[in-house]
């Protein structure tokens, strides 16, 4: 069994100032003062935090080493302006010092927007709708089955289709309209390890689009919602990758705190090097999420040609102060590589965030 001895994140010191503030909570439930700028229709906002991560994990592969322990360090800066008319224009943007596996703390997005009575324009580094708009397994804090337990061992679900990320692109997302919406982005290069000397080491996709559809409606005391996505793109001939060809369909169920929610993931080849990979995942969950507390439970199942990858996690999350919250996941993966080799285990994380 593999356990990191080091804390991710503030270490020692951060653990320590978080038992003092559970203390503090104790006797008195008030937050630090907000960052926050209101005047005349403008609105700013400036959020920051740190996170501090240990993890028990255990797999069958020799190789997997216990993660280095660096600072979880994130900000955020909403800025928007209302005009006497109503349209929104503004910018957002999020930087954090390392890349969150779970991607609940973005890393390096900002984009500008409008938004008014026919729909919200964004652009810049922002994720397409393909993604925003598709319902899954529900998720909460660390991401069990996309989460967090994959910087130790494993490997995430897909939960969604294989879309652009981050990448720069032009978003319009339409209004609400008797509970359909839909959105479309487009980006001009999607790049990912640019750097790399060996061109199939590189993602390049040219003309990417996204296209996503999101449908609810209330159902006596339930809300109801079917999604659908779809991602396409042309690989640039040096990489020798496939064209990214991805989409995904989604469901869930809403009553209160309860969210149930699964989809089905077809991949193919998108932007792969082997051809007829022919990839796709069926995933769904449970969760119950309150403003102070939530729990969810997520089970994946993705197959292709040659592998299997079987996922179930559970996890949640406890506000303990309104600016301190601890977070914990367990994560059983089995990984079945046809014909090679089974790797399975279980990956425990810990986690405490500060935020203010």
């Amino acid at each position: 069994m593999k356990t990191t001895t080091a804390i991710r994140g503030l270490g020692r010191t951060t653990l320590l100032g978080a038992m003092i503030a559970m203390s503090s909570a104790a006797q008195a439930d008030e937050a630090l003062p907000r960052l926050e700028v209101q005047w005349q229709g403008f609105d700013i906002r400036l959020t920051g935090g740190a996170a501090s991560q240990a993890a028990v994990f255990d797999d069958n592969d020799p190789a997997t080493d216990s993660p280095d322990a660096k600072v979880d360090l994130f900000a955020r800066i909403n800025a928007q302006w209302t005009s006497p008319g109503g349209i929104i224009i503004g910018v957002n943007a999020e930087q954090n010092s390392r890349r969150r596996a779970s991607e609940v703390l973005e890393a390096g997005e900002i984009y500008g927007f409008v938004a008014s009575d026919y729909g919200r324009v964004e652009v810049g580094l922002q994720d397409g709708p393909a993604d925003t708009l598709a319902f899954a397994a529900p998720l909460v804090a660390l991401g069990q089955v996309r989460g967090e337990f994959s910087r130790y061992a494993g490997t995430q679900a897909l939960l969604r289709a294989l879309d652009t990320q981050d990448a720069f692109k032009v978003i319009y997302l339409s209004p609400p309209v008797e509970g359909l919406r839909g959105g479309v982005s487009y980006s001009p290069k999607v790049r990912r390890n640019p750097a790399a000397v060996d061109s199939r080491e590189r993602i390049e996709v040219n003309d990417a689009f996204e296209f996503g559809v999101q449908y609810q409606k209330p159902v006596g005391d339930w809300i109801l919602g079917a999604s659908g996505g779809y991602a396409t793109g042309q690989a640039d001939p040096l990489t020798t990758r496939a064209d990214l060809n991805s989409w995904s369909v989604g469901a869930e169920a809403r009553r209160g705190s309860l969210r149930i929610g699964a989809a089905y993931v077809d991949r193919g080849d998108s932007n792969r090097l082997d051809r007829g990979f022919d990839q796709w995942e069926v995933n769904g969950g449970v969760g119950w999420i309150t403003p102070g507390w939530g729990v969810a439970g997520s089970v994946a199942m993705t197959r292709s040609s040659d592998r299997e990858n079987r996922l179930i996690g559970v996890g949640g999350f406890y506000r303990l102060h309104p600016n301190i919250e601890i977070r914990a996941d367990v994560v059983s993966f089995r990984e079945e590589r046809f014909l090679f080799a089974v790797d399975e285990g279980f990956a425990s994380v810990l986690e405490i965030q500060f935020t203010i």
